[in-house]
């Protein structure tokens, strides 16, 4: 699995948290894109395959928006 990181230092999660109330989620828009390119490329051989992404794993209108775009197979 690869390593995990948070892409902001100690001082600008302070300026977010004063700006945004909590609790909330930072989501990696480009690892989520990353992985669900690669996800689709491993099942390209079957001309067949469609993933449909499970809402209720994480409901949020905007991770739709994101995965949409991949290969216009994410629901």
């Amino acid at each position: 699995m690869a390593d995990k990181t948070i892409p902001f230092s100690k001082e600008q999660m302070k300026e977010i948290i004063e700006k945004f109330p909590t609790p909330f989620h930072i989501y990696d828009e480009k690892a989520i894109l990353d992985y669900a390119r690669k996800f689709t490329e491993a099942f390209s051989w079957n001309e067949g395959f469609k993933e449909y992404y499970a809402i209720k794993a994480a409901p949020n209108p905007y991770l739709m928006k994101i995965l949409r775009g991949v290969g216009g197979i994410w629901y």
